[in-house]
């Protein structure tokens, strides 16, 4: 990849997926998407199941879509399909054990084989699989498989890694465990496709992009996609966030923020995360 290229962005323009159903009808996946990627950005994805968001997922990723058409420049992100962790880490486990997975993944890439086990050994230990490395799947939880596939696809370095759901089934620890991985390879510069349901895993200020009916709706930062522009203070009714006009229900959490803001209870930004929750209600205890 030239340097010119490890600059540029991911780029998307007029993009369609259309599938023809067994009735013969055609299914529309996604319709007219446009959207830029830059190198090293997080870009978290959501939206309701069926809204399309998978697939534009698996196009970022570079895994071919039958039916698509429209304008890709892949950038960064370079010609060849870039890592993709799913939803279930089953499908895309295909050696017997952690170690020969995430050394076959290696293998595949073309990593000079004297640089192999060093890896493997550094991912293992990364995951909290060491001691599991040579433990055959069905001795594996699920959590602990997932993290094997995360560790096989991100083992070496990589412009761009999408998580599809990844965390989806998993209890608390073991998304914590994958999204502090993801976090780790987003700080030495790999771009992130974060696709997810879960919104209180959205964070303010990272970019949340909104599928509903194969569209985006909403492109912008997470704390505006839960509560919009809101006026903290406001004891009118107010209107739907862009979250709820994508379809979605605000987090628990979210919707108590916005209970407290139309009481003037707590002002604006309105928290997301624990230390900004513990700010405002320490400024809301003083008033």
């Amino acid at each position: 990849m030239s340097e010119d290229q490890a600059e540029r962005s991911l780029v998307i323009r007029h993009l369609s997926v259309r599938s023809e159903k067994e009735s013969g009808d055609i299914a529309v996946r996604l319709e007219d998407v446009s959207l830029e990627l830059s190198p090293g950005e997080w870009l978290y994805l959501v939206g309701v199941n069926g809204s399309g968001k998978s697939t534009l997922a698996r196009i970022l990723a570079g895994i071919y879509e039958a039916g698509a058409s429209g304008y890709m420049d892949r950038g960064f992100a370079g010609e060849g399909a870039a890592a993709y962790v799913m939803q279930q880490p089953d499908a895309q486990l295909f050696a017997d054990n952690p170690r020969e997975e995430v050394t076959f993944a290696l293998e595949w890439q073309a990593v000079p084989a004297e640089e192999i086990p060093r890896k493997v050994s550094r991912s293992l230990e990364l995951a909290g699989l060491q001691e599991l490395a040579d433990s055959p799947w069905n001795e594996l939880s699920g959590g602990q498989r997932q993290l094997a596939a995360v560790v096989a696809s991100t083992a070496n370095r990589t412009p761009l890694i999408v998580f599809d759901e990844a965390t989806s089934m998993l209890d608390e620890e073991a998304s914590h465990k994958v999204k502090r991985i993801a976090k780790q390879l987003h700080e030495q510069g790999t771009a992130i496709v974060w696709v997810t349901q879960r919104l209180e895993e959205l964070e303010p200020d990272a970019r949340a992009m909104a599928l509903a009916e194969g569209t985006i709706r909403f492109d912008g930062t997470g704390r505006e996609f839960l509560y919009g522009h809101l006026e903290s203070g406001s004891k009118t009714g107010r209107e739907p966030t862009p979250c709820e006009l994508c379809g979605l229900r605000l987090p628990y959490l979210a919707a108590f923020a916005l209970e407290l803001s139309a009481l003037g209870a707590i002002g604006a930004p309105l928290p997301m995360t624990t230390e900004e929750w513990a700010t405002a209600m320490e400024s809301g205890n003083k008033e």
